[in-house]
């Protein structure tokens, strides 16, 4: 038994499940503490900020984070792509994110220059973690969050005993947090892996034909919950949504077994890559559905669990739909059976048909506006209605994406077919 656990936490996908875990971790305990803290409408505003964050974060992810992974990074012109890209959308985010602030008075100006600041700090920090990833250095990111974890709470516990916690500390907590964790990063990085050089006559082109469309496709999914906070807030008010939001942070645990293994399924699928079509697809299938089954069983948990846990996250507040947490369950499901068929596409160099195809995920938006019109009560049923685009996708990239690539199968129009 005691050989056997060894072995399992030898595993890459392990460490990957592991690491994003306590990524997570990080991040569900802020907003806990946000829910605890700020109340139902402080919550609502600081996820649709937390949002923002976490979406352009996940556009650097894409465009930066993607590339280093498939693309040769030893390759200089394509390393230093890689540099200048980092460093410019870490830059330009942190700048246009505090000027969007200020100028839509979302917050005072204070907290939009530390708004700014955080959202550099977390492009840089995942970009770290990225490169972590990409060298297998999976074991490391529990250490990495762990340090963002400790040092966030930390500035919470400080603003606290100075008096009541408003927006601005959490964002100060972020910052600090997200700093603290990219510095551990920097130094758990391979020296020949490290972003220092070169710099000079950087693959621009190259990168960004290739990172473009996978930032694109990145942005789906939170583009989607904030494209949901924003139509809720607006049609009902913040505090009709902030007990979905309670929903959302409390399944959260459902998707960080989603998130780990899709950090770990991209590597795994660029190594594998010169493996048939054929074999290739049937590994995405299994992964998706044992995903899949996964999830529906930690979701079931998350359920009855529910009335032990909810006054722990709402201190009995306010209620948390059951509808609301189901649905979230739900949504979890659908992500997990997408995500190996789009990573395999996406190692097969049909990122930009994958996006062509995951706009559809948005579509389900157009049944929460019919809900937030009506019913606040119905609302609860808006994440079941997200749900339902995943699985759509999922459907559509494996027959019209991947099924083509396989020998005896005539290709889609305009697909190119990759050989074995």
């Amino acid at each position: 038994m005691v050989r056997g656990l060894r072995a399992l936490l030898r595993r890459p996908a392990t460490g990957a499940v592991t690491g994003q875990a306590t990524q997570a971790l990080a991040g569900l305990l802020l907003q806990v503490a946000a829910a605890r803290y700020l109340g139902a409408a402080g919550l609502a505003t600081f996820a649709v900020i937390y949002g923002a964050v976490v979406l352009v974060t996940a556009v650097a992810s894409g465009l930066v984070g993607d590339s280093l992974t498939v693309l040769d990074r030893a390759e200089p012109g394509t390393r230093a792509g890689l540099h200048v890209w980092g460093t410019a959308v870490a830059v330009v985010a942190g700048l246009v994110a505090g000027c969007l602030a200020a100028v839509t008075t979302v917050v005072p100006p204070l907290v939009g220059v530390v708004l700014g600041a955080a959202v550099t700090a977390f492009v840089l920090e995942d970009t770290f973690r990225r490169l972590l990833m990409a060298a297998g250095r999976y074991w490391s990111l529990p250490v990495v969050d762990g340090t963002s974890l400790v040092v966030s709470l930390g500035v919470l516990v400080l603003c606290g005993l100075a008096g009541p916690l408003e927006l601005a500390h959490f964002l100060l907590a972020l910052v600090a947090g997200q700093v603290a964790a990219g510095v551990v990063a920097w130094w758990a990085i391979p020296l020949s892996e490290r972003p220092r050089g070169p710099w000079r006559s950087p693959d621009l082109r190259g990168v960004w034909s290739f990172g473009i469309w996978r930032a694109a496709a990145q942005m789906v999914r939170p583009g989607l919950l904030t494209g949901l906070r924003l139509v809720v807030v607006v049609l009902a008010g913040a505090a009709v949504y902030g007990p979905l939001e309670a929903a959302r942070v409390y399944t959260a645990p459902t998707l960080v077994l989603v998130a780990g293994l899709g950090s770990y399924l991209l590597p795994h699928y660029v190594a594998m890559r010169h493996r048939s079509p054929a074999a290739a697809l049937r590994s995405a299938d299994r992964a998706a559905l044992g995903l899949a089954a996964v999830v529906a069983v930690v979701t079931g948990v998350t359920l009855a669990c529910q009335p032990l846990l909810e006054p722990l996250l709402t201190g009995g507040a306010y209620d948390v739909p059951v509808a609301a947490v189901a649905g979230w369950g739900a949504y979890a499901v659908s992500a997990a059976l997408l995500l190996p068929y789009s990573g395999l596409a996406t190692v097969h160099r049909r990122q930009r048909r994958v996006l062509a195809l995951r706009l559809l995920e948005f579509a389900p938006l157009a049944g929460v506006a019919l809900l937030a019109s009506g019913s606040v009560a119905a609302l609860a049923w808006a994440p079941l209605l997200l749900s339902a685009g995943p699985v759509l996708v999922a459907v559509a990239v494996r027959a019209t994406v991947l099924r083509p690539l396989v020998p005896g199968v005539a290709p889609a129009p305009g697909e190119i077919r990759v050989s074995a």
